[in-house]
């Protein structure tokens, strides 16, 4: 079988780690070939890795319907002979559907909610919509996203696959005696950033010494508006901007616990990975993230920082057999519900059932 999966940026996100994983878990036999629609970005080398290809277009993300794009995935589909496309993200959907050409088309839809109501984005939105009918399956990455794609008048009923990680080396004893936090999201509303520093403000006034690293797109000093939010929280010297990182493992064997601050969110790949390295989570009760909370001390109401920070704070008032064995949940709950081969097992199951008989 050979699949291209089409996604557009190499950054750091729940989408592009569902195609590694994909690609980890590839049946020998297959070929994984992965067009980016932006330009090369810190996933880049990982991305070469599991792929036997990788072609960039090197488009903005004001572009709606480039015919760079579309005239590049129609010739990686005839040159490869691509038996199925895979797209993610929305504007990536729009190129499939808009490049002629018989392959499969399968979409993932990793959303739970519509954040722009006018421009672009909306535009793309109401057209992938519009021409859903045009693919072969199309999957939510979690019942919350399930109910999304319905909202938004899909032509076809879709299915469900939970994303899934890579379940490596951890350590019960990481963080033990760390004040550190990560959060891990790009620069978005919807990622609700002021929550967070708000939340880290409020702690501090009993764990000074608590410190945040935020890694993800726009997440960088010389972004203006994340400087001027720090500013106004009176965070310059407890937050460290890291940007798009390309090895989340570095931030998590280093913290304490990680934090979900969103106002919306579907089922956060990052969450997924942190409970993978024995992190437990701290999260806003939004879309399926109570699904990444060991326990209801860890779960709180979107936008109310004064409950956020009671969560991280319960975090540091662990003893240390008690924040072990919250690790130990944690990592319990990663091999339970989001093992990667699980998630590939369901992807390839589904791509053979769309594909005639041989």
């Amino acid at each position: 079988m050979r699949i291209l999966h089409v996604v557009n940026d190499a950054q750091t996100g729940g989408a592009q780690t569902l195609i590694e994983a994909l690609g980890r878990q590839k049946n020998p036999a297959d070929e994984i070939h992965l067009l980016v629609l932006m330009g090369e970005g810190s996933l880049s080398p990982r991305f070469a890795e599991i792929a036997d290809t990788v072609s960039y277009v090197g488009m903005s993300r004001r572009d709606i319907i480039p015919l760079r794009a579309i005239r590049t995935l129609r010739r990686i589909i005839r040159e490869q002979r691509i038996d199925l496309v895979h797209s993610h993200l929305m504007q990536s959907d729009l190129m499939s559907l808009l490049t002629p050409g018989r392959a499969i088309r399968v979409s993932t839809v990793h959303s739970s909610a519509s954040y722009e109501t006018r421009g672009a984005s909306h535009l793309v939105r109401r057209l992938v919509a519009k021409f859903s009918g045009r693919f072969d399956a199309v999957v939510a990455c979690s019942p919350s996203a399930l109910e999304y794609i319905r909202s938004l008048g899909y032509h076809l009923e879709p299915s469900v696959i939970l994303n899934g990680t890579q379940l490596g080396d951890w350590s019960a004893e990481n963080g033990a005696e760390s004040q550190r936090f990560v959060h891990l999201g790009r620069w978005h509303v919807v990622k609700d950033h002021n929550n967070l520093f708000a939340a880290l403000s409020l702690l501090l006034k009993d764990y000074p010494e608590a410190k945040l690293d935020c890694a993800g797109l726009g997440l960088e000093a010389d972004n203006p508006e994340v400087a001027e939010l720090l500013q106004r929280h009176k965070l310059s010297e407890e937050v460290t901007l890291h940007g798009s990182v390309s090895n989340v493992k570095l931030l998590f064997d280093e913290s304490r616990a990680m934090v979900i601050s969103s106002s919306h969110e579907a089922l956060p790949m990052s969450g997924i990975e942190a409970l993978s390295s024995g992190l437990p989570v701290v999260t806003t009760n939004v879309g399926d993230c109570p699904e990444l909370a060991i326990g209801p001390e860890y779960l709180v109401e979107r936008s109310n920082p004064e409950q956020l920070a009671a969560a991280m704070r319960k975090t540091l008032e662990l003893s240390s057999r008690e924040y072990r064995r919250s690790r130990e949940e944690a990592r319990a709950r990663a091999e339970e519900r989001f093992d990667e081969r699980v998630t590939a097992q369901n992807y390839r199951k589904l791509y053979e059932s769309l594909l005639p008989s041989s």
